[in-house]
């Protein structure tokens, strides 16, 4: 897959072909992850969050000349196997980026989801199962959409995405407005969850654990007390890197996000806890 993206900074110092480099630098900071997570979604079929191991690399090259300050992005996978989409990634491309960066309104979910059902011959099960991983992926792009759109009523009016010479996306002010609106970070209920432990203080309680393997290892800290005994389960767990069950409220971040996670205990399911001594007749 080798698909071409411009984006056109457009209004204000943009029309003398000039831009605040600040601004340019966090506005491209943030289309390079938006571009490169929602290309390796469409050359994978999975959602990835490591920028360092995305299946694409994002690269600019000398753009052409408009009336208007532009940056050219390529797309390219780097990957042996053929296409997800089979021939229709670049399309579906383009109503992912688009979708990303829009405010989530029914109608481009509608374009969005009509995308996927002529690339998959309306597969109904796929789409829908597709969708809820778009979803997912574009509420934890949030933070880069926040600085793609930083140049807006700074030192551009719009941003417009184009697609082989087709604009597919204008952001405004409304899109940055959108984006920049901060939502509280919150606490989900507890809940039993499975992961892989790679480090664990059993004086502190801090760990990191591996929920599935194509994404990050997240900060965990352990309050069961039983963390500090000889042997105990999260111990074995790390030095077998068998996957454990356990109960844990998590922090849920801005972006919808998984923040940290607080484990309070061993699963039902995971073998039973040493008892404690009873007590004296």
């Amino acid at each position: 897959m080798q698909e071409e993206m411009s984006i056109r900074y457009e209004g204000r110092d943009a029309e003398k072909h000039e831009i605040d480099l600040n601004q340019l630098g966090i506005s491209l900071q943030g289309f390079a992850r938006i571009l490169g997570v929602c290309g390796n979604f469409v050359e994978t079929g999975k959602y990835n969050k490591q920028f360092d191991s995305l299946a694409v690399k994002v690269v600019a090259r000398e753009p052409d000349e408009h009336h208007c300050y532009e940056v050219v992005a390529y797309i390219q996978g780097i990957m042996t196997s053929a296409n997800f989409w089979s021939g229709t990634g670049g399309a579906v491309l383009t109503a992912v980026v688009a979708y990303v960066l829009s405010r989530r309104s029914s109608e481009e979910m509608k374009l969005l989801k009509d995308a996927l059902d002529k690339s998959l011959a309306n597969s109904a099960q796929m789409t829908e199962r597709l969708i809820s991983t778009i979803d997912k992926m574009a509420e934890a792009l949030r933070p880069a959409a926040r600085m793609a759109t930083s140049p807006i009523d700074k030192t551009c009016n719009n941003i417009g995405i184009y697609a082989s010479g087709t604009k597919i996306s204008e952001l405004d002010d409304k899109n940055k407005e959108y984006f920049s609106a901060a939502t509280s970070i919150r606490f989900d209920r507890t809940k039993t969850y499975v992961g892989i432990f790679s480090e664990l203080d059993t004086k502190t309680g801090s760990c990191k654990v591996s929920l599935s393997e194509s994404e990050p290892r997240i900060q965990c800290e352990i309050t069961d007390p039983i963390r500090s005994l000889p042997n105990n389960p999260y111990a074995l767990a790390l030095a077998s890197q068998a996957p454990l069950s356990f109960l844990a409220k998590a922090e849920i971040d801005e972006d919808g996000v998984i923040a940290k996670l607080f484990i309070s205990d061993l699963a039902p399911t995971t073998a039973p806890q040493p008892s404690a001594p009873s007590a004296k007749p």
